[in-house]
């Protein structure tokens, strides 16, 4: 029985004296509020970075390993939070073999091992895919499958099954607790319901562990106090609202725009057969978009931006016509808040990137009402000024939301922007959404518990097709349809 043993860990600012011993064969679940070391701690144990202060020691049956000849890449396997950046295969069947190759195995071997290892995760059919065709649900089961088929001795998992709906999350979760009798794992998340599966909770409070033992009763540790920042915050289904009379004429960027009118309207559209769409969307209308991972939520919406163009049919967007002509005039008035948003800034402070655009001197003045704007996404003023790589994932995600909301466009997309935030964070963020009523939004999700208070309809996409397209108020007539297609609800 081997046993990681991690002794008043030090990081910067971040961790303050970090102390847990981890056995083979056990999960433990660590929660914290965003930038509160997590991933640190993740990146530490797996070799990325060094710790400034204290050290961590490999128990094989009581005896001291020497931490510094142990092969960590073969003793800890780590799973991030952006499989993007984790790929590198060309094809998905070569990454999930390039470990395997590299432990000896023979390629014979490993060929039948990879069909195996795709098929255990629904990628069976797209051996010959390149991985960045993949959604973002789908990639996270191939990182994942294939640093698990490496066997080791302890695996981390950091924000590793956010993107996966729940019918891909049980096959992933089956094939985690059939390898934990050899495998430890760290699962960092903010999902109780994941939390509750756990043999031990940790949570990380300034810069430390705190032990919760076994998670079996969520109120009798939140009557502590210790973890009440984490709760969950899902609407009340029950307490649907209306968000606007439907005559109301609001101000989009200067114009004057009738609810009810349409804003998107896809005639026929085919778009290289991943996507098929005959819908219509009005302004002012909240539409939530949910389906199994791969289905093509995210295809969905770019197509809105304009990012693909169809093969057959036409998207009518505010009135014209979209083609390669015109797709200047889609953008401006459209916003997409891609899927691993914090993935893609490019600005060289936080305060940069959110106001990216402005001129050259207006970038140079801090207004308070700037600085005030990053306290609503739950960004501190101290932030301003620092470089969006030294971020957690979750607070990449808040400057990333902040940049795509700064100047709110008639049309907002938005792909799981909830994703890798604490439950404060979420909160804020949906009561921010409950004030946009007047805007058109096309938000994907694998939760409909996020949006039930408002949207006003529903759309089930399977295969590249909206299969459903119902009211929210009529959602529960259909919640065994959406649960079949790995819907929360």
């Amino acid at each position: 029985m081997k046993v990681l043993q991690v002794q008043n860990i030090r990081y910067s600012n971040i961790l303050n004296g970090v102390d847990f011993d981890w056995h083979q064969g056990e999960i433990i679940a660590l929660m914290g509020a965003n930038g509160s070391g997590k991933s640190t701690l993740a990146r530490i144990l797996s070799g990325l970075i060094e710790p400034q202060g204290g050290e961590i020691s490999l128990t094989l049956d009581g005896i001291v390993c020497n931490w510094n000849k142990v092969n960590r890449w073969q003793e800890i396997g780590f799973v991030g939070q952006h499989p993007r950046r984790q790929t590198i295969g060309a094809t998905v069947a070569e990454e999930l073999g390039f470990g395997l190759l590299n432990l000896g195995m023979d390629s014979r071997l490993v060929r039948n091992k990879v069909r195996e290892l795709a098929a255990s995760v629904g990628l069976e059919g797209k051996e010959d895919q390149s991985p960045a065709t993949l959604s973002g649900g789908e990639r996270q089961r191939l990182v994942t499958v294939a640093i698990l088929a490496l066997q080791p001795s302890f695996l981390i998992l950091d924000e590793a099954l956010t993107m996966l709906d729940m019918r891909a999350q049980t096959t992933v979760l089956d094939l985690l607790f059939k390898a934990r009798a050899e495998t430890g794992q760290l699962w960092i998340t903010h999902d109780l319901e994941l939390a509750r599966l756990a043999d031990r909770l940790l949570v990380i409070e300034n810069g430390k562990l705190v032990d919760m033992g076994r998670f079996n009763d969520y109120s009798a540790h939140n009557e502590r106090g210790s973890i009440d920042s984490h709760a969950e915050v899902h609407v009340n289904s029950t307490s649907l609202v209306t968000k606007h009379s439907r005559t109301e004429i609001v101000g989009v960027q200067g114009q004057n725009v009738l609810l009810d009118q349409p804003v998107l309207e896809w005639k026929q559209t085919n778009y290289e057969s991943r996507l098929r769409l005959n819908m219509l969307v009005k302004a002012g209308e909240f539409i939530a978009i949910v389906g199994p991972s791969g289905s093509g939520k995210t295809t969905l919406l770019e197509s809105a931006i304009g990012l693909i163009l169809a093969t057959e049919g036409q998207l009518i967007a505010c009135g014209e016509a979209i083609t390669k002509t015109s797709l200047n005039t889609l953008r401006r008035k459209t916003r997409l808040l891609l899927q691993e948003a914090g993935e893609y800034l490019i600005g060289r402070s936080v305060y940069h990137e959110i106001y990216y655009g402005d001129s050259r001197r207006d970038l140079k003045i801090k207004t308070p009402e700037k600085l005030s704007f990053l306290k609503d996404f739950g960004l501190s003023v101290s932030m301003a000024d620092v470089a969006p790589e030294r971020l957690s994932g979750g607070e990449r995600q808040k400057v990333a939301l902040a940049a795509a909301l700064r100047t709110l466009p008639e049309v907002l997309l938005l792909d799981e922007p909830l994703l890798g935030l604490d439950a404060t964070s979420r909160a804020g963020i949906q009561k921010m959404i409950s004030e946009w009523g007047e805007r058109t939004i096309l938000y994907v999700t694998h939760d409909l518990r996020e949006v039930l208070q408002y949207a006003d309809r529903i759309w089930l996409v399977e295969n590249g097709n909206v299969v459903l397209d119902c009211a929210i108020q009529r959602w529960q007539e259909h919640q065994e349809q959406f649960q079949a297609a790995g819907v929360r609800c």
